[in-house]
């Protein structure tokens, strides 16, 4: 059961592993952390440039939470 209110993409430092986006993301759409990191590996291995650069642009510029 969630009882915090989602309002849009955070970091969630709680379950980081390294900045905490994966974990937001998945908290965000009610997903299993370790599917969004899944995904994030996976998109690393096809575009590793372009999923860097997102996901230092995401750390940055999402609240933490």
């Amino acid at each position: 059961m969630h009882t915090e209110k989602n309002t849009g993409w955070f970091c969630q430092r709680q379950h980081r592993l390294i900045s905490g986006v994966c974990a937001g993301l998945a908290n965000n759409y009610h997903q299993p952390r370790w599917l969004i990191r899944v995904l994030a590996v996976l998109l690393f291995i096809t575009a590793p440039l372009i999923t860097i650069s997102a996901y230092f642009v995401a750390a940055l510029l999402l609240p933490k939470r």
